[in-house]
């Protein structure tokens, strides 16, 4: 009897029967334990479509295709950086150079 609900009649034990909540311990929780179970589940499942997404990158002809796309691009704007500072430092270069013609000191540029 230990464990069980119910009552005696006519000296025999009669099991009532256990809601739902009480089975699986529902009727102790707390808005905030739902939140956080509920949270938990969608976090959980963020991180199993995030590692699916990663195998798909990896091992599809798609997912590699769309990786070198990204490469490439990025690539390109590097490039772009680069040659934009060259040819900045060009023009502060050779606009200190033509300071130097009236009179200041010449930097020397290896």
């Amino acid at each position: 009897m230990t464990g069980t609900r119910g009552r005696f009649e006519k000296g025999v034990w009669v099991e009532e029967p256990i809601p739902n909540e009480e089975k699986t311990g529902a009727a102790g929780k707390t808005p905030m334990d739902s939140r956080i179970q509920e949270v938990s589940a969608d976090v959980s499942g963020t991180i199993n479509k995030v590692v699916s997404l990663a195998k798909d990158l990896f091992t599809t002809e798609e997912g590699r295709k769309h990786i070198q796309t990204k490469i490439d691009g990025a690539a390109g704007q590097l490039d772009s950086a680069i040659k934009d500072f060259i040819s900045e430092s060009e023009k502060v270069l050779s606009s200190k150079k033509g300071e130097g013609k009236q009179g200041k000191k010449q930097m020397k540029v290896e």
